[in-house]
């Protein structure tokens, strides 16, 4: 009897310490076994549909490795981290996070390789916190790093630092993102783009998307936009620009330009100092609204934009002139010319007091339009508006002109 309750009590043994295949005790390990449910970031946040929101929750210190590991097994892929109180951003641990978003948190600091662990991302929203040019290092995006491997975060697209306090980039600040195709820096006071800012936007070859609206930039340095071959949306609206910048030019496969809200007073391709657009083929849709000292659009002003189809021009309370060959574009020689095939034009609430017949070569082929709130004339100049601009109008849009007086 006592034979037999020794060996119960070693296979008991045995069973709790276990025996691998090469007869050594199994070591022990570092995997939670807390149930992702129960996990304190579940209890502080919400853990549904693949995603933890943790919105306003007056959290003041970030979750530490350990606790991320906790919801491994949730497998989340969204992360909702904003409106909180913290200062400093630690690391991640291995995630499947497509989509982070750590906006107006007051961050002020991020730990180097805070998200080496988050090879899946490919969101990252860090706008409306404290991050300086001084504090904000390129360290803080690198990947994972081995004597033998070196992995960048490969999945990122899209990067917002919009609304910081970045007087400057530093120049390797993007060098573990080399995929990146959407940045916004919107809201920085940037002032001016120095040297190593150039540097840093020039090591993002795949970039498509750029914003750098309300950065109080007075230009567009050259070089600037020499790199980004393939940027497609540019967003410099609300600066200090007073003319086109010359460095579009460099932007060969641009089809959306938002020059909204800045102190432009006159395009003419006449003049030395605002002669309007350089050549951009690919542009498809332009604005330029809510400018406050735009006056006039001379001849030949927009002649450049070939193959322009959405025009916004609206809320500009000084516009009272467009020139008819504002959009014509003259062959060789100059006896002949062509119109971009516009389909969308929005002429709203400016000061014009006629739309010249010219303006454009093929009214029929709009799709939408609206030149509403205007101060226009009436007489023989603007005939032409009620017998055909009226009709067309009316047509896309049943009373849409109900203000046009």
């Amino acid at each position: 009897m006592k034979e037999m309750m020794y060996h119960v009590a070693v296979l008991f043994v045995l069973a709790v310490v276990g025996v691998n295949c090469e007869g050594n005790s199994t070591a022990s390990t570092n995997v939670t076994n807390v149930n992702w449910k129960e996990s304190n970031i579940c209890r502080h946040c919400i853990c549904k549909d693949e995603k933890i929101n943790c919105f306003d929750q007056s959290i003041s210190t970030f979750f530490t490795e350990e606790e991320w590991a906790d919801v491994a097994e949730f497998k989340p892929k969204a992360i909702d981290f904003s409106e909180n109180l913290i200062r400093n951003v630690t690391a991640f641990s291995t995630l499947p996070v497509q989509v982070l978003n750590l906006s107006r948190c007051a961050i002020e600091i991020i730990e180097n390789a805070s998200f080496k662990d988050l090879q899946s991302m490919n969101t990252l929203d860090l706008s409306h916190n404290k991050l300086t040019s001084a504090k904000l290092s390129p360290h803080a995006f690198e990947g994972r790093f081995s004597p033998e491997e070196y992995e960048p975060l490969a999945a990122m697209r899209t990067l917002s630092l919009a609304y910081n306090d970045l007087h400057s980039l530093n120049q390797d600040l993007f060098e573990h993102l080399p995929e990146l195709t959407e940045l916004d820096l919107s809201g920085n006071p940037l002032t001016t783009i120095d040297h190593v800012t150039v540097i840093a936007i020039s090591s993002l070859p795949m970039l498509k998307v750029l914003r750098l609206r309300s950065c109080q930039l007075t230009e567009i340095p050259e070089k600037f936009l020499h790199t980004p071959r393939y940027l497609e949306r540019l967003d410099i609206s609300d600066n200090k620009l007073v003319a086109v910048p010359d460095e579009l030019q460099e932007t060969k496969n641009l089809i959306y330009l938002n020059l909204n809200q800045n102190p432009i007073v006159e395009l003419d391709s006449s003049s030395e100092d605002r002669p309007g657009f350089p050549r951009l083929r690919k542009l498809q849709e332009l604005h330029m609204c809510n400018m406050n000292s735009l006056v006039r659009i001379g001849a030949g002003a927009l002649a450049g934009l070939e193959n322009l189809e959405r025009l916004h021009m609206s809320f500009n309370p000084k516009l009272g002139y467009i020139d008819p060959k504002a959009l014509a574009r003259p062959d060789d020689i100059g006896e002949t010319y062509d119109w971009p095939l516009i389909k969308e034009l929005y002429l709203q609430s400016n000061n014009l007091t006629e739309i010249d017949s010219r303006l454009l070569s093929r009214w029929d082929l709009l799709q939408k339009l609206d030149v509403t709130n205007n101060p226009f004339l009436c007489d023989c100049s603007t005939q032409w508006m009620v017998d055909m601009l009226v009709p067309i109008a009316e047509k896309r849009l049943v009373n849409s002109t109900e203000k046009m007086v």
